[in-house]
Formats: structure tokens, sequence, C-alpha cells
């Protein structure tokens, strides 16, 4: 399937990558219900926060496109221009009128201890509605344990933030990533009923929170592969300038791969925002 539209572009929807857990290769996660729809749907962020990545799927496209062009016999050096321009002088992605990274707080935004002792009783209150009991000492030491998830949970979110700050792309990527609506509690499970009540039995079914991490860790995979394809561009441009665009070939090569990249980026989103938001992005380009 792909979604068409009246930009010079097409963004395609290739099928979502294979888990190399075949339990989670099952499980797709789930946005929450709108008010008037108790029925499960495509976990989505709103479309303001899509703006950033469709501006990004437009210059992927353009760029490769324009990058064609110095196959020919003819290289004009109208081409070329537009080219550089674009690869090492690239338009901004994100404007000061769209939405931040919103990174929420497992903790509430308690402070320290407090937080994990909160998080802690709240999960014993959900395995006690679940009948589970796990016994006094696991209880005794998940706060404990939570204290260090946290710590590391805040040095992944700094690090992040100088990786975003180096590279536009990937904070206008995760301006969507970090503000999708994920049901928390529930997940679509495409197994048979034995295989299910075989993870069932050996306790490997996925949770819901197992669930949306490997659908953002695969969404967080095709970022980093665009992240890498469009800064080897930017390195393969300058050395095909210096030998006259003898082979260009692997130039443009390289941009499909970033291509390959933003198509899968764009698979999880659900067609119809796509659609919507590469129509503002045109609108915004003719104005």
């Amino acid at each position: 399937m792909s979604t068409s539209c009246v930009l010079p572009i097409a963004i395609s929807k290739p099928a979502i990558a294979v888990d190399e857990n075949r339990e989670l290769y099952l499980a797709q996660p789930m946005g929450t219900p709108k008010e008037d729809d108790s029925s499960s749907i495509q976990p989505r962020a709103d479309l303001e926060y899509l703006l950033p990545a469709a501006r990004v799927g437009v210059y992927v496209y353009q760029t490769l496109a324009i990058a064609e062009q110095l196959n020919s016999a003819s290289k004009s050096e109208e081409t070329i221009q537009k080219l550089e321009n674009l690869l090492l002088s690239p338009p901004s992605f994100i404007e000061s009128k769209d939405p931040s990274v919103t990174r929420g707080d497992a903790y509430n935004n308690l402070p320290p201890i407090l937080g994990e002792v909160v998080v802690a009783q709240q999960k014993q209150k959900e395995r006690k509605q679940q009948n589970v009991d796990v016994g006094f000492a696991p209880q005794f030491f998940e706060a404990g344990e939570l204290i260090g998830e946290r710590r590391s949970w805040n040095r992944l979110v700094k690090a992040e933030k100088v990786r975003e700050g180096a590279s536009e792309v990937r904070r206008a990527l995760n301006i969507y990533t970090t503000n999708i609506n994920f049901n928390p509690n529930k997940y679509k499970y495409s197994g048979t009923s034995e295989e299910k009540s075989k993870l069932i039995r050996e306790d490997k079914l996925p949770t819901a929170k197992d669930v949306i991490r490997s659908d953002l860790d695969a969404r967080d995979l095709y970022r980093n592969q665009l992240q890498t394809s469009l800064d080897d561009a930017k390195a393969e441009y300058i050395y095909q300038k210096k030998n006259d665009f003898e082979s260009p070939d692997e130039l443009v090569s390289i941009l499909k791969d970033a291509q390959r990249a933003i198509d899968k980026w764009f698979n999880f989103i659900p067609d119809e925002d796509i659609k919507q938001a590469l129509e503002m992005v045109k609108k915004e380009q003719i104005s």
C-alpha cells in the first residue's frame, strides 16, 4: 500500500520489520480510543506533532530526485547548486510554532525516592487486582530497583537531548514519537489461540509495556538509519564534487537508503494523518 498526494513524493508503506522475538512480532500496540469510539485504534499523535517529520520526508524525496539528475549526460550547474544547498545547507524542519519533544515521567514528577515508592505501590495494587502474589521480598526491593531505573532513564534522556541538538532531523522525528498516545493496558495479538496459550503457560506473553517498547525501538531504528544515510550523503556529495561527479551512483544509492528509512518510519503512522500532513507542508512551500 502507498500513500500518494499532490506533492512530488509518495511515501510508501512497506511491511513492518519482523521482531526477533516471535511473541513481540505477533503483538502490536494500540492507541487510546476516541471519546465516541471505544474500538481499538492505531497509536498516533495529533497532526501538529507530525509536521516536522513530514517536512523531513519531503526533503528526502526532493533531494533524491535532484541527485538522480546527475546520472544524465548533462550535469548542469543549476542542478549541482540545488543539490549542494539541500545537502550542505538543509532547510529548517522545525518552526517556532511547532510543539517540542515531550518525554513523560513515570514517577508523576515526584521527587526521588517518593516517586519510586508511589510507583512501587501502584505495581503492587495492579498485581493484587490480577491475583498475582510475588511475596514480600520482591515488593520490598522493588522501590530500590526503580531508583536505579530512574537514574538510567535520566542519563538516557540527557544523552538524547544532546543528539537532538546536533541533528534537527532526529529532533523532528522525536517530536512525533515522544507524543504518541499508546494504550498502556491493551495490545493486539495476531497469533493463534494455541500460540497464545503456549506463551501464557511458558510465562512469555509480552506485557503492553513490552509491546510499546518494541514499537518505539523499531521507530528509532529507522530514524537512526535515516540520520546515518543523510550524514553519509553529505560526505559523499563533498567527495563527488571534488571528482567532478564522475560516479554519482553512490550518492543516489545512499539517498535511496534514506528514502527507504523514512518510508519505514512513516509505515507506523495512519495513512490519513500522512496525507493531511503532506498537504499542509505543500501549502507551506507555496506560501
